[in-house]
């Protein structure tokens, strides 16, 4: 499907020129929105088929989060995976009205880690799984006012590393932290005043996954339904737009060992809500067991219909292996999250400082979801003989970029009047927006096209050999003229 998209500063005008395959080449006397421009740098791209790593998506790698060992960065070097699943396991402290001092320190020390090593952590806080009886069944919950002190402890910590949270799951009730067997768990009442105290203890900007479709939906019980994320309502901060889902034994029986038919609704009904609700937040998990359901052609339907985002890269082994044996997992370590390919670019070959740049790109997403946290899309100009670079903020939302579609966007943007004469190269930088990470290489995020990442930078290269012209003197218009 094709799609055209109006975001911020960027406009969209008449329709694309589409030339020859080629790496790059000029066109004459074309028109772009409506402007004669002497020429332009048309360049075409191959898709990139091959594996490589991205931010906030793709397999993870379990780990204690309190004192992450820094060898998780030898793990991203080595099999591209760029999440950690951190636990924070509070077993020992269950009956203490706070955490001790030296624990918080190791939590912060493990973000810290995850900095440095170039991973964002998937948070969740868990009190242990088993109860007197040996097993999950007789599990129950510490005292709810020690876990609310805890989630209190822990609230300045999150908000310190939101740069690099990727998201939290619910955790803290239930065995495991998943929401179910307890008292606290099963009744819907604190339930839901537990998870509106989690969103507030939680930086606004990111999402909290649960458990099942129906402990969202008694959450945000409205008027005998329930309330849905929208596009209207979508990235807002709202509660129900914070508030995404994670399966923790994903296509592993009939019902996926419970996660489905537990309020009335069969499990076509409750992955038709999450159809609706993954293409708006963030959706992952994990497998329990081997089922007929994660065979490699239905588990490709359901990760596509479910927009799934992240999964676990050791659980469970029976099901990667099946996976590996029926020749899936390349396509699913490709797709996992959004995955951007960039077709063509257009930029002319003269701009002039002051003035405008006018630029054309035809970009498709191949992932099974969209991006679920905020980034930048910048348009950076480099000197090609300076190495000075310049970045041009697009105002575009590529959250919006959603799978199976493709883009056709024409830009407009203001060039700085102080921007030296001389000859540039363009690139396009998909930055990740903390001041602390947007100019690390390694969080920002790389395009599925042949032959333009700067693993060092960060950026695409779309153009090279865009000559801009110094401003002259007196006041510029907003069109280039004086």
């Amino acid at each position: 499907m094709f799609r055209r998209s109006i975001t911020g500063l960027a406009t969209i005008c008449g329709a694309l020129l589409h030339v020859a395959c080629g790496s790059q080449s000029t066109e004459n006397d074309a028109v772009i929105g409506g402007s004669t421009l002497d020429s332009l740098i048309v360049t075409r791209y191959e898709v990139d088929d091959s594996l490589f790593p991205n931010p906030e998506r793709g397999f993870y790698r379990y780990a204690d989060l309190p004192g992450l060992s820094a060898d998780i960065g030898a793990i991203r070097e080595q099999e591209g995976i760029t999440l950690v699943w951190g636990r924070i396991s509070m077993a020992a402290y269950r009956q203490d009205e706070l955490l001790p001092n030296d624990f918080l320190a190791r939590v912060e020390q493990g973000f810290q880690t995850a900095r440095d090593q170039g991973m964002k952590v998937i948070v969740r806080g868990t009190y242990g799984f088993e109860g007197p009886g040996g097993d999950y069944t007789s599990y129950t919950d510490p005292p709810i006012h020690n876990i609310r002190r805890h989630v209190t402890q822990l609230g300045p910590i999150f908000t310190a590393n939101a740069d690099v949270i990727a998201l939290f799951e619910a955790g803290f009730i239930g065995p495991w932290g998943e929401f179910h067997t307890t008292a606290i768990a099963t009744d819907p009442e604190q339930s839901r005043d537990f998870v509106h105290f989690l969103l507030e203890q939680t930086p606004e900007e990111r999402m909290i996954a649960l458990r099942y479709p129906l402990l969202k939906q008694r959450i945000f019980a409205s008027g005998g339904g329930f309330e849905t994320v929208t596009d209207a309502n979508a990235y807002s901060g709202e509660p129900v737009a914070r508030v995404g889902h994670h399966n923790d034994c994903f296509l592993s029986s009939a019902n996926d060992v419970g996660t489905y038919d537990r309020g009335g609704m069969d499990r076509a009904g409750e992955t038709a809500y999450l159809t609706g609700e993954t293409a708006l937040t963030v959706f992952g998990g994990e497998s329990c067991a081997a089922y007929e359901l994660n065979d490699c052609e239905p588990a490709r339907t359901e990760l596509h219909a479910l927009h799934a985002t992240y999964l676990n890269s050791q659980w469970h082994p029976d099901v990667l292996e099946k996976w590996e044996s029926q020749g899936c997992l390349d396509y699913v370590r490709r797709r996992l999250g959004a995955r951007f390919a960039l077709h063509e670019s257009q930029f002319p070959v003269r701009a002039r400082a002051g003035g405008r740049l006018r630029v054309a790109l035809d970009l498709e997403n191949y992932g099974f979801a969209s991006l679920y946290n905020s980034r930048n899309v910048e348009i950076v100009l480099q000197h090609a003989a300076t190495g000075r670079s310049w970045s041009l903020a697009t105002g575009l939302d590529p959250r919006a970029w959603k799978p199976g579609e493709r883009y056709l966007m024409e830009i407009e943007l203001p060039l700085p009047r102080e921007l030296e004469s001389g000859t540039y190269t363009a690139y396009l930088h998909l930055a990740d927006p903390a001041t602390s990470l947007r100019d690390d290489g390694r969080y920002a995020y790389r395009l599925a096209s042949l032959g333009v990442w700067n693993e060092k930078t960060g950026w695409n290269r779309l153009a090279q050999g865009i000559l801009i012209e110094a401003a002259p003197e007196g006041k510029t218009r907003p069109d280039g003229s004086v």
